[in-house]
């Protein structure tokens, strides 16, 4: 398991229950906030904040999404880490057709500089994405679901404001549940399935799983073009990454195998509107996320001992 102790950068670490129980996703351990009222030590300024960022992961893609749909290419920097992270220095940068240098002028060659820069003492993994502050040098969040909120609202005084509000305040009870379950079930819910270690939790996080996918289908049922009605908000912003990824990863490789997202009647059509919406299209790299995935420490060896479930879709099924 790679990460750092104490500050310093371990190429490998043996992975104890503690660490081992957080070894696909974990909260972010960087939680300041970006305010527009100036509130905090972090107020919005534009060309003060900058973005870390990998279009391979999905947690990444949600914030580059934010990003785009409020326009703030020109009021938040974005470097690109290249989509193989697991190399001896973790995430790193270059001027590679699938990554940037360090934007911010700092020289950062591997994103594990900038945890170290920020907290000399760091212990615990490096993670995308990483909103980092110019100024003092530091990160203020590497938690994407509170860097959506703060790139919704935060800048809205910097003249960057389109008119987009992603979290309406009408919605805000009804997103916050859903939001939850998005992230749980969909977001986290493939690494469940991927990281199964025997039949039984494998079995338990299918059904999670794609028991949520067939609940989201349903509620457009009602011809609702958005996830909670005419128009988009932070709860499709959330679901379109794994969706994004769905048939071309989760599926095959994750072998969250029972449906392709291709297989529902109404999902496809959604993540078709989240992509066509502007700016959207641009974020979505399938050279990153099929690099990442495929050519990364995704591609494991088959687990032994666990069973796929035979795709629903499968014309050959006994009835």
């Amino acid at each position: 398991m790679k990460l750092m102790v104490d500050g310093s950068w371990r190429g490998e670490v043996p992975p104890t229950p503690e660490l081992d129980a957080q070894r696909m996703i974990h909260a972010g351990r960087f939680r300041d906030r970006i305010t527009s009222d100036g509130s905090s030590k972090f107020p919005a300024e534009a060309g003060r904040y900058h973005l870390y960022v990998s279009p391979a992961c999905p947690f990444s893609h949600r914030v580059m999404v934010v990003r785009a749909l409020k326009r703030l290419e020109t009021v938040v920097g974005l470097s690109v880490l290249h989509p193989l992270w697991d190399t001896p220095d973790g995430w790193v940068f270059g001027d590679t057709c699938l990554s940037t240098v360090d934007g911010t002028g700092n020289g950062f060659r591997c994103l594990h500089e900038a945890y170290g820069a920020s907290s000399p003492n760091y212990t615990g993994k490096v993670t995308v994405p990483v909103l980092w502050d110019q100024r003092s040098r530091r990160i203020v969040s590497n938690e994407s679901l509170e860097i959506a909120y703060m790139l919704n609202d935060a800048f809205n005084s910097v003249d960057a404001d389109n008119g987009l509000d992603l979290c309406p305040a009408d919605l805000k009870s009804t997103m916050d549940g859903l939001n939850a379950r998005i992230t749980n079930s969909l977001a986290i819910g493939v690494y469940a399935v991927a990281a199964a270690r025997d039949q039984r939790e494998y079995d338990a996080a299918m059904g999670e799983l794609f028991g949520f996918l067939d609940e989201l289908d349903r509620q457009l049922d009602d011809g609702r073009p958005f996830l909670l009605g005419d128009r988009p908000t932070l709860a499709d912003v959330l679901a379109y990454p794994p969706l994004a990824r769905f048939d071309a990863v989760y599926n095959p490789l994750f072998r969250a195998s029972r449906r392709r997202l291709a297989d529902y009647p109404r999902l496809p059509a959604l993540a078709t509107r989240i992509h066509n919406l502007p700016g959207v299209a641009g974020t979505t790299r399938y050279d990153h996320i099929l690099t990442h995935y495929y050519d990364g420490d995704w591609a494991v060896a088959t687990r032994r001992g666990i069973v796929p479930e035979l795709p629903a879709t499968n014309c050959l099924k006994a009835a």
